[in-house]
């Protein structure tokens, strides 16, 4: 790992720490008229994005910054539905009750045809519930929901699902069979052609998508009280406009 990526970490644990701090009193700053239902919702996402965090610095300290894919992955996703519910309110709510319902009906589904047993009566206030279609359904699908997003946020989360998926890329980074003669094995991975994978920038990575993602959770809360301390972490802890203007 070179001096810079060291640098870049460091900075992003201090970031880390700093972003923690604002959610201490989150719950004195939580709306009290209207529908409350994005922001509840959007805090569960981001005390989940926190811990997927937390994980992915775990990981990286302990020399596992590849096997943290599936976190980063998953961090991404929290970060976009946060930004999601930011920007479409209720209608992502109601959207994303529509995945719900749909998601117990293919869970029902699968239980009964395994002959399992449970308590059905979740289940059937779920079938019976009547939610309107509305225009951000699509945006429960993320390859919708990235594209809209904008930026490099697509390729960075398909490139994500790549090495956290049992794909042929992430097999390939065990083996290399480019040489004509020999073939190589590996215990550890190793990116073809020499190419930077994410392990050494774990817990920046984890940092700068955090930070988007409570950007977001921000715009939700009543006189979004963290702009300035937001901004602040930024710029100690070297996020470009990439990350500090999402659209």
């Amino acid at each position: 790992m070179n001096e810079q990526i060291a640098a870049d970490n460091e900075r992003a644990y201090k970031g880390l720490r700093d972003l923690a701090e604002l959610t201490r009193n989150v719950a004195e700053l939580a709306p009290t008229e209207d529908d409350r239902r994005p922001f509840l919702v959007a805090w569960g996402l981001l005390a989940a994005a926190q811990r997927q965090a937390h994980a992915v610095v775990l990981l990286h300290r302990k020399g596992l910054g590849h096997e943290a894919a599936p976190n980063r992955r998953a961090l991404l996703e929290f970060m976009a539905q946060i930004r999601w519910l930011a920007e479409d309110g209720a209608d992502a709510v109601d959207s994303m009750n529509r995945a719900l319902k749909e998601s117990q009906k293919r869970l029902r589904e699968a239980a009964d045809s395994a002959g399992m047993t449970y308590d059905p009566t979740i289940a059937d206030v779920v079938a019976a519930t009547v939610i309107p279609p509305n225009s951000a359904n699509q945006f429960n699908n993320f390859t919708p929901l990235f594209k809209r997003l904008g930026g490099a946020l697509l390729a960075v989360w398909r490139a994500e699902t790549q090495l956290a998926h049992p794909t042929l890329t992430a097999a390939q980074c065990f083996f290399d069979d480019t040489a004509p003669d020999a073939v190589r094995l590996y215990d550890e991975p190793v990116y073809r052609n020499g190419a930077d994978g994410p392990t050494d920038r774990s817990p920046f990575v984890a940092f700068a998508v955090l930070w988007s993602a409570m950007y977001a959770f921000n715009l939700l809360l009543p006189s979004q009280p963290w702009c300035d301390a937001l901004q602040r972490i930024a710029d100690e802890g070297g996020l470009d406009d990439s990350w500090t203007a999402p659209k």
